[in-house]
């Protein structure tokens, strides 16, 4: 009989495998601010994986919330929407560029010699790190005003960073638009070549990039001197 009744027990449920980034349930010992943190974080990395696997529009919060371990209640508690948890993930990605860039470009004395000290770090570090390169090119695109806007920000950022309205000249007597023409074409073409799939041959673009920058400020005769330039390895 006892057989019988085991037999005809339903068998026991697989208990459901915490990730190793998730809390454990019940007394941890951590504060309040401490769960949420950690909450954040995991939302705020999943969303950067599901971008990087399906690109910003089909990222959902439904497949967010799965891969983050977490509800639908706490993602909304974190974040207002999709796009304020982007805003984040494209604010710390861009700030690393900026850094990387006004590093680079602060290396060098003459003007020339630092914008291509930071066009090259800046074709690089996005050489290296494709899903960086697309989110902050590409998905931004698509995530909405507040993005939008965002988007704009960083790109006067690295306008300022390259000293785009100074130019060889040295004294600030480039019109504003100029600048601001010279960022944004320089924006389309990465746009193009990470939409294309090209992002890892970012680094040979260098000498027609600074061909576009320089001829404004130094001459066609600087300008092709960069065409020409040995490459560094």
């Amino acid at each position: 009989m006892s057989g019988a009744g085991a037999a005809g027990r339903a068998p026991a449920a697989t208990p459901k495998r915490r990730r190793p980034d998730q809390l454990p349930g019940g007394h941890h010992g951590l504060s309040p601010e401490e769960v949420a943190a950690s909450q954040r974080t995991r939302i705020v990395e999943a969303l950067r994986a599901s971008i990087a696997e399906h690109g910003y529009s089909e990222a959902s919060v439904a497949d967010v919330i799965k891969r983050a371990g977490v509800s639908r209640k706490t993602f909304y508690a974190q974040f207002a929407d999709k796009e304020e948890c982007f805003l984040e993930i494209y604010g710390e990605r861009m700030g690393r560029l900026e850094a990387v860039v006004a590093d680079a470009f602060g290396s060098q004395d003459e003007w020339v010699a630092s914008l291509r000290a930071g066009i090259a770090a800046l074709l690089n570090a996005l050489a290296l790190d494709p899903a960086a390169a697309r989110l902050c090119f590409v998905d931004v695109l698509a995530a909405g005003p507040r993005a939008a806007e965002a988007r704009t920000a960083a790109m006067r950022t690295l306008e300022a960073t390259l000293e785009l309205t100074r130019g060889a000249a040295g004294d600030g007597t480039a019109p504003r638009a100029l600048g601001m023409s010279m960022v944004g074409g320089l924006g389309e073409v990465l746009y193009q070549e990470i939409v294309g799939d090209r992002t890892a041959e970012l680094p040979a673009l260098l000498p027609e990039l600074m061909y576009a920058l320089v001829l404004p400020f130094a001459g066609r005769d600087a300008a092709e001197r960069e065409l020409t330039r040995p490459r560094r390895r």
